[in-house]
C-alpha cells in the first residue's frame, strides 16, 4: 500500500518501525535508553509526547526488574531495568507475553488479542498511500485524520506515492465512468460496457430488481489480443474496435498498429504498455506480420 522507502511505524508494536520496499516489509527495534519509535520524528525516542502515544504508554514506576506486556501486541514486553528505561522485548514464535506470570505462554492457552489500530496511528501526515477502492483514490492523513482523496487525472501509483498517467499502473480496482450503468430512467440491463480506462477491460451491468442501474457493476476482461467491442458485445479482433486507451495492455506481441488516422503507425509495446510510436512513413504497417509494407492496409481503428 506504501511507496518505496516509507517507513510505518509497526501496528503491532510500539517499538518497531517497517520499512516498505518493493512490497516487502523490513522491520527495525528500538532497544536501549529509546525503546519507542516515534512516527513523526521517524526515530526511535525515549518516550512518546502525547499525541504520539495512542496506547502506547509504558511506565517502569515502581517496576523495576519486572516485565510489563506491549500495549499493542500480544507477542511483545517491556522488562524494566530502572523506573525510568523500559527495555522492549518479544516472545518466541507461537508464544504470548503473560503479564499475571511474568512469562511467555503458548497462544492456544493465551487469552490475548491483538488491538485494532487506525491507519493514521502508524503513519505520518502527509503521506500519501493506496486506497485498494479504486485505482484513482488514495490515502493520506492530515493532523492524524483519514483523509480519501482522488487524482484530478491517471491512476495513483503507490509504489511511487504520486498520480501518474493511467497507462502506467497496474489496476485491478478500475473506478467507475460517469452514469456506468445508466441512469435511473434508462439503466442498463445484463449489459456489458468499456470500463473507460482500457481497450480489453469491460463492466457487466446486472439488471436490478427495482429497476435502477446496478451501483456495483462487475469488472472484466478479454482473453489476451482480443478487445471489448460494445457494438456487438463480444472480445474480437483489436484491429476492429475503435478505442483511444493504450493499445498495448493485453497484448502479447511487441508491436500493434496504432489507432492514429492513416494505419501507417505503430505502437512498440514492453509489459503490456506503450514505450513509444514509431511511423512506416508512405507505407502501411502490417501488425501480423510485424512489418511496414506497400500494399494499402486500412482497419476500422485508423
Amino acid at each position: 500500500m506504501f511507496a518505496d522507502n516509507t517507513v510505518i511505524r509497526d501496528p503491532e508494536s510500539c517499538s518497531r518501525s517497517i520499512t516498505c520496499l518493493d512490497g516487502k516489509s523490513t522491520y527495525s527495534t528500538c532497544t536501549g535508553s529509546k525503546p519507542f519509535f516515534d512516527k513523526s520524528k521517524l526515530s526511535c525516542v525515549s518516550s512518546l509526547a502525547e499525541d504520539e502515544a495512542d496506547g502506547c504508554y509504558v511506565s517502569c514506576v515502581n517496576a523495576t526488574n519486572t516485565w510489563i506486556g506491549d500495549p499493542k501486541s500480544c507477542f511483545g514486553y517491556y522488562y524494566c531495568i530502572d523506573e525510568q528505561t523500559p527495555a522492549y522485548g518479544t516472545c518466541p514464535d507461537d508464544m504470548h507475553f503473560n503479564s499475571a506470570i511474568q512469562e511467555c505462554v503458548w497462544t492456544h492457552t493465551s487469552d490475548c488479542h491483538s488491538t485494532k489500530f487506525d491507519y493514521c496511528s502508524i503513519i505520518k501526515d502527509g503521506v500519501k498511500f493506496d486506497n485498494v477502492l479504486g485505482c484513482d483514490r488514495y490515502h493520506v492523513c492530515t493532523k492524524g485524520v483519514l483523509v480519501d482523496s482522488s487524482c484530478s487525472s491517471g491512476y495513483f501509483q503507490k509504489r511511487t506515492g504520486a498520480c501518474e498517467p493511467k497507462t502506467s499502473v497496474y489496476c485491478d480496482a478500475h473506478p467507475f465512468p460517469k452514469n456506468v450503468c445508466g441512469t435511473e430512467k434508462s439503466p442498463k440491463k445484463n449489459a456489458l460496457v468499456p470500463d473507460g480506462a482500457t481497450c480489453h477491460g469491460h463492466f457487466f451491468c446486472a439488471e436490478q430488481d427495482d429497476g435502477t442501474p446496478d451501483p456495483n457493476p462487475r469488472w472484466g476482461r478479454c482473453n489476451d489480443d482480443l478487445f471489448f467491442d460494445k457494438s456487438s458485445q463480444k472480445c474480437v479482433e483489436p484491429n476492429k474496435v475503435v478505442c483511444t486507451e493504450d493499445r498495448c495492455q493485453g497484448r502479447t506481441i511487441p508491436f500493434v498498429l496504432s489507432s492514429t488516422k492513416g494505419c501507417r503507425h505503430y505502437l512498440r509495446c514492453g509489459n503490456g504498455r506503450t514505450i513509444d510510436e514509431k511511423s512506416c512513413g508512405n507505407y502501411f504497417f502490417d501488425e501480423a506480420n510485424e512489418m511496414c509494407v506497400d500494399r494499402i492496409l486500412t482497419y476500422a481503428i485508423c
